[in-house]
């Protein structure tokens, strides 16, 4: 079962607490189209590979209660891994400084940080230390001063080892507003008020929907709101699948319709934290509409 492979991965990291093993999920993902799905404890790799090799299987944490400890250097690999790619992606944003834009001063900061992880010590180019930005509207006009408070950076951390990098980033990171989140892109949600396109972030908190420039907080479901959710495949080609999510409401139940590609994934994450964190039974609420 998904249940003992995650085991003895994370005994590889040196995680041995069953509450934090927990909160990693392995993922099935299928090369042609970029499809994934979080695999629950009870089912088997086996039954989602193929003989055509186009499934390969990857970790992620999708739960942050659990302390990190950095154990080893496989625990901080994979952490520093998984959170540059949120991080680089614009999945992550700082939080906005006194003049309503992020600090030059910290991106300067992850940016060196990224560069002493590598092991490099040398002052980078401009258009070396662009790779180190994260996508994120508006730095482009401040790349310059983000690259002056960089050299400065590197040369106040020069000391640093690449494994303290990686650590120092991931602290970092640590406090920024979305930390723990798992974020997708939505085309379009149903509710009102909530932007086209649309941030959608699952947590322990809930449901989160914000605008993607600036994460701006549009609406939120509580965790313990949801009652059930449904994938929907697309009705035209070309047009992207979607989720309904039933939340209860006072007096009623109502309905969210998320349409975005990744809709697989974001119905079975909500559904793998739920299930640790809200009632056992959630996984039976799942279904498909043909």
């Amino acid at each position: 079962m998904a249940a003992d492979v995650l085991t003895e991965f994370c005994k590889e990291m040196g995680i041995s607490n069953l509450t934090e093993i927990k909160e990693f999920s392995i993922l099935a993902n299928k090369h042609h189209d970029g499809m994934v799905r979080p695999l629950h404890a009870e089912e088997y790799l086996f039954d989602f590979m193929l003989d055509d090799g186009s499934i390969f299987f990857s970790l992620r944490r999708l739960m942050w209660r659990n302390p990190l400890s950095y154990n080893s250097d496989l625990y901080v690999e994979f952490h520093y891994q998984q959170l540059l790619a949120d991080y680089l992606g614009g999945r992550l944003m700082l939080a906005p400084a006194a003049g309503g834009s992020s600090s030059v001063q910290q991106i300067a900061e992850l940016s060196a940080l990224q560069h002493l992880a590598q092991g490099q010590r040398d002052q980078l180019s401009l258009p070396e230390m662009k790779e180190y930005l994260p996508s994120q509207p508006g730095l482009s006009s401040t790349a310059e001063d983000i690259h002056s408070f960089c050299l400065g950076q590197i040369a106040a951390m020069h000391s640093l080892s690449p494994q303290d990098a990686k650590i120092q980033f991931i602290e970092i990171l640590s406090t920024m507003p979305l930390f723990g989140s798992n974020t997708f892109l939505a085309q379009k949600v149903s509710q009102r008020g909530c932007p086209s396109p649309c941030m959608v972030s699952i947590s322990q908190e809930g449901v989160l929907f914000l605008h993607p420039k600036t994460q701006e907080r549009a609406f939120l479901i509580p965790l313990a709101d949801v009652q059930s959710m449904r994938t929907i495949r697309p009705k035209k080609q070309g047009k992207v699948p979607a989720v309904d999510i039933n939340y209860s409401n006072p007096g009623r139940i109502k309905t969210v319709t998320v349409h975005l590609r990744q809709a697989k994934e974001l119905c079975h994450t909500l559904a793998l934290i739920m299930e640790e964190l809200i009632r056992p039974s959630v996984s039976s609420s799942i279904s498909n509409r043909q």
